[in-house]
């Protein structure tokens, strides 16, 4: 086996026994954090699925998490449906406003994109703050309790950060299976030079439609599992703040992978929490850092040879490395 390869096996070995113990060991408002943190992941990848593949900034993320939350909160809280069909229909109903929205956003390409999609979530929030009999205006819906799941009820953090950690773990393989296919190549493609692939006989448009639908359906996963987390639905929440936070976690993970977005959830996630307990002023915080992040690092925490990076490579080299020679020539 090759020394890269051993060392990202032992990475995600590492990785993968922290997700799957942390209920075990870590307090109580550290797996509400990470729950939290891998929401916002799956966000985020919804959105890097789109610019990052796709070449298509779209602002109106939120918006098709915040439809998956109406859907439950409405479907509950006054018809009484059963949690088991409201998740379904929660994304089914963020399919259907990302299908709405793409008719209209399709025709734009660009900056022209990035506006459009902002003048529709503003759009979706105006009617979140004007159908008051409908959506609770200003006030939202609250109280939207948490559903069982295989007798484990998700009022518990553990079992609704599991259900959580299943969820980010499925978008992200379904995302990479989707974006390792034909259609994703095609999609790329399409964001390096459309040009080309429009003389090559693909239909640009039918691409980035379907494309728009699929990140639809990843962010009304994203926003059922945020409206069973906090309990409520506002029309804030389709708000240029929550938007601002899904773009800051995809550009500090890294816009271009979709690993990228869990881990600048996270690291978003617990920014957020650390410097919420030092100071009011958190969004100060989150700005400079989003400065910094696009002055120093464009393409993100894995998108390019960060001295971080390179340290952590150099000490790998100097006392890992070593050992594991010795060790196999003891063997």
């Amino acid at each position: 086996m090759k020394r890269s390869s051993f060392k990202h096996l032992l990475l995600a070995s590492v990785i993968l026994i922290v997700a799957l113990t942390l209920p075990l060991w870590a307090q109580r408002f550290t797996v509400q954090l990470t729950i939290r943190g891998l929401y916002l992941g799956i966000l985020s990848m919804s959105f890097i699925f789109l610019a990052g593949y796709g070449d298509m900034t779209s602002l109106a993320q939120m918006s098709f998490a915040a439809m998956a939350g109406y859907v439950i909160g409405i479907g509950f809280m006054r018809f009484g449906l059963p949690h088991g069909q409201l998740a379904v229909l929660a994304v089914v109903g963020s399919i259907l406003l990302s299908a709405l929205f793409g008719l209209v956003a399709i025709r734009a390409q660009k900056t022209y994109f990035l506006i459009m999609t902002l003048a529709l979530s503003l759009l979706f929030h105006g009617v979140g703050m004007q159908w008051a009999t409908v959506t609770g205006g200003s006030d939202g819906i609250t109280g939207i309790p948490r559903p069982e799941l295989f007798g484990f009820s998700l009022i518990q953090p553990g079992p609704l950060y599991y259900l959580t950690l299943i969820s980010t773990a499925i978008c992200y393989f379904g995302l990479q299976h989707i974006v390792r296919s034909r259609f994703g190549l095609v999609l790329q493609g399409i964001r390096d030079n459309p040009r080309r692939m429009t003389a090559l006989g693909f239909n640009i448009q039918r691409h980035r439609y379907c494309a728009i639908i699929i990140s639809g359906a990843v962010a009304g996963v994203g926003g059922v599992l945020t409206v069973y987390f906090t309990g409520v639905i506002l029309p804030d929440r389709a708000g240029l703040g929550q938007t601002i936070l899904v773009v800051l976690a995809s550009l500090v993970g890294g816009v271009y992978t979709l690993k990228g977005g869990i881990l600048g959830g996270l690291v978003v996630a617990y920014l957020i929490s650390i410097t919420g307990q030092l100071t009011s002023r958190y969004w100060v915080v989150l700005g400079t850092l989003f400065v910094i992040v696009v002055v120093f690092m464009p393409n993100g925490l894995l998108g390019q040879d960060i001295p971080v990076k390179r340290w952590l490579r150099e000490q790998w080299g100097r006392h890992v490395t070593p050992r594991l020679r010795s060790f196999h020539s003891e063997k």
